[in-house]
């Protein structure tokens, strides 16, 4: 390109002139082209972007203080925020505080400023599932919860090497509390794939149920002032 460009100045006044128009054209429509792409990839990308924080922004709208200390405080992760509502619609909920992925360690944070709310509320709350529990983080999420009139763990059923240790773990703390009401998920859904999603985590409508119902039914409605 840069020797035809040299080669313009011998040639006539005329083809020069034309030429030079024809690279300008060129030019311009090549630049037209590129920065239309790029106006669409720009605006393709922003929309993808959009999207995902719109999808994420839906899934963690799991914080919801009701403004009352009269009802349930729920708390843990993706399984606790697929079963709020139904649970919801059997008995008066105060506080839900739960998130995607939420891990041990996020679970004890929230709780830690999510109690002096929810002072006198029964608290209920899953965990194991998203990551391997230290008994030290377990025993400090109890001891967040040991004057609340009731707690109801629910342990973990996820394919994962973490699961069984988890499980004891939370076993092993609960039983120091006798306020503790244990739901052993994981062996009550063993062998009931009809309980889950294909991802084998997550609940299907019926395993949402069934979740619910192990709540109710541990649940001491005295607590529930």
């Amino acid at each position: 390109m840069q020797n035809w460009f040299r080669g313009i100045k011998y040639r006539s006044a005329k083809v020069r002139v034309r030429q030079q128009v024809s690279v300008l054209l060129s030019i311009i429509l090549v630049l037209a082209v590129t920065s239309s792409i790029s106006v669409q990839a720009i605006n393709k990308s922003n929309q993808v972007i959009a999207d995902l924080n719109a999808d994420i922004t839906d899934q963690d709208q799991g914080v919801v203080d009701l403004g009352s200390t009269t009802g349930l405080w729920v708390t843990g992760d993706s399984v606790i925020l697929g079963i709020r509502s139904k649970l919801e619609s059997k008995e008066h909920i105060s506080l839900v505080n739960a998130r995607v992925g939420r891990q041990a360690p996020e679970l004890l944070a929230v709780m830690q400023v999510d109690q002096s709310s929810v002072p006198s509320s029964p608290v209920i709350f899953n965990l194991g599932n998203n990551n391997a529990l230290s008994e030290q983080t377990v025993k400090d999420i109890f001891e967040i919860v040991k004057n609340q009139p009731q707690i109801i763990v629910v342990n973990t059923a996820v394919p994962r090497p973490w699961r069984d240790k988890n499980n004891l773990i939370i076993s092993k703390i609960a039983a120091q509390y006798p306020n503790v009401k244990l739901i052993d998920w994981d062996r009550i859904s063993t062998d009931r794939p009809e309980l889950f999603a294909p991802d084998g985590i997550h609940l299907s409508p019926l395993g949402s149920d069934v979740y619910v119902d192990l709540v109710l039914s541990v649940l001491d409605k005295q607590s529930i002032s």
